[in-house]
């Protein structure tokens, strides 16, 4: 019965800091994300070499970084490290990483390198 005590108390401040836990991963998670994604700008590759590259990427699998442009120029651009798929009968790519995912087009990828 006294055990029984002592697991109702570790669980309820379990609960209790819950909330607080997941805010502090989240948070944690973004930072992280953010301090990388607003690096400086790369040297834009010609259209023809990003071309080649996204189709062996996609073909093998490949992990690769991307400099990503916004559509507007209120953003900045973008660094991420992940798989590329091309969407089907589209000029659209869909960028997937761990925390992520991006839907971008042709256009604005800037900067593709293999890892």
């Amino acid at each position: 019965m006294f055990g029984g005590a002592i697991m109702q108390i570790e669980q309820k401040s379990l609960f209790k800091f819950t909330p607080q836990i997941i805010s502090n991963k989240l948070r944690n998670l973004f930072e992280e994300d953010s301090s990388h994604n607003q690096e400086g700008l790369l040297t834009p590759q010609p259209a023809e070499q990003r071309q080649l590259f996204l189709k062996r990427a996609i073909k093998d699998k490949i992990k690769a970084t991307f400099q990503l442009m916004p559509i507007n120029n209120d953003g900045y651009p973008v660094n991420v490290t992940g798989n590329i798929a091309k969407l089907a009968d589209t000029n659209r790519y869909l960028i997937t990483n761990q925390n992520v995912s991006y839907v971008v087009n042709f256009d604005q990828i800037r900067y593709i390198a293999n890892l």
